[in-house]
C-alpha cells in the first residue's frame, strides 16, 4: 500500500473513533430524583455504645447512652437506639429510663422517646408508656398513649402523665384510675 492510503485509512479510523466518542458521551444525564436526594443529604455520624452527658458547674445534669447514636451534622439532632438515660436532680434524686428509640434536639434539649418506655425514680416510683418527652430546659416529663404509674402498693393508669424529672410531682390526665393495695388487671 502506498503511504497516502495509510494516511487515509488512519484518518478514517480517527474520524470513526471521534464519532463514536461524540455519540456515546454522557451529557450530564440527570439521575432519578431519589438518587439526587440521597447524594445531596449529609451522611449521619454514627457512634456505637456511646454516651452523651451534660454537666453544669462540674455536676452531671443528665446522661444518655445507647447501642447506636446517629448524629445529623446539618441539624445537630441525635437519634438513639435502645436508650438508657439518667436524669439527676439537685436534691440527689435520680430518674433512670429506657426506651427503644429516641431523638434528641440539641438546641431545645428535648428528648422524644417511643417504644416500651420505662422510668424508675430513686424513690421507687415506676412509670411505663408507649411515648414520652423530656423537656430538658423545663426539667419536665410528658408521657402519652396510655400510662401506668406505680409506687409501693398504689397503681395509677391514665391517658397522659406530666411530671418533674424525679417523678415527685405527677399529674395523670384523661381516664385516670387509681388502685391502692393491688395491681391493675
Amino acid at each position: 500500500m502506498k503511504r497516502t492510503t495509510y494516511v487515509v485509512v488512519a484518518f478514517a479510523v480517527v474520524i470513526v473513533l471521534l464519532g463514536l466518542l461524540y455519540f456515546n458521551k454522557d451529557e450530564g444525564v440527570t439521575p432519578p430524583p431519589e438518587a439526587v436526594a440521597e447524594k445531596s443529604s449529609t451522611p449521619n455520624i454514627v457512634f456505637e455504645g456511646s454516651s452523651i452527658v451534660e454537666r453544669r458547674d462540674g455536676k452531671k445534669l443528665w446522661e444518655l447512652s445507647a447501642e447506636a447514636i446517629n448524629v445529623d451534622p446539618a441539624t445537630k439532632n441525635v437519634y438513639l437506639n435502645n436508650l438508657n438515660g439518667t436524669f439527676y436532680e439537685a436534691n440527689g434524686k435520680e430518674l433512670r429510663l429506657v426506651a427503644k428509640e429516641a431523638s434528641f434536639d440539641s438546641k431545645t434539649k428535648e428528648l422524644v422517646m417511643q417504644g416500651e418506655i420505662k422510668a424508675v425514680s430513686s424513690d421507687g416510683a415506676v412509670f411505663t408508656a408507649p411515648k414520652a418527652r423530656w423537656m430538658g430546659n423545663e426539667g419536665r416529663i410528658y408521657a402519652s398513649g396510655g400510662i401506668t404509674l406505680s409506687q409501693g402498693d398504689t397503681v395509677i393508669t391514665g391517658d397522659e402523665l406530666e411530671s418533674d424529672s424525679s417523678l415527685a410531682k405527677v399529674k395523670i390526665l384523661g381516664n385516670a384510675h387509681a388502685i391502692k393495695g393491688g395491681e391493675i388487671q
